[in-house]
């Protein structure tokens, strides 16, 4: 995986396919479905957050200042 960091703005950061890093925690944010809402998958430990019905309350939840937006490329064999 191939990872370089921006100093976009936290509230800029949270959009589906986005990846950012929340201290030592990579996270993808993604949608379950149409209607099922939004959830964090940590890509640092496997692990994904129950879903919030939109991406505004997802953040609240989750969104610290020092977030750091990544620009990350993934290559799965």
């Amino acid at each position: 995986m191939k990872i370089n960091f921006n100093d976009e703005k936290p509230e800029n950061i949270y959009k589906v396919g986005n990846i950012f890093r929340n201290e030592d925690d990579l996270y993808l944010v993604a949608t379950v479905d149409t209607n099922g809402g939004y959830t964090l998958v940590n890509l640092s430990k496997n692990m994904v957050t129950r879903a919030y019905e939109t991406l505004e309350e997802l953040s609240e939840k989750f969104g610290e200042e020092d977030d750091v937006l990544v620009q990350a490329e993934i290559n799965v064999l």
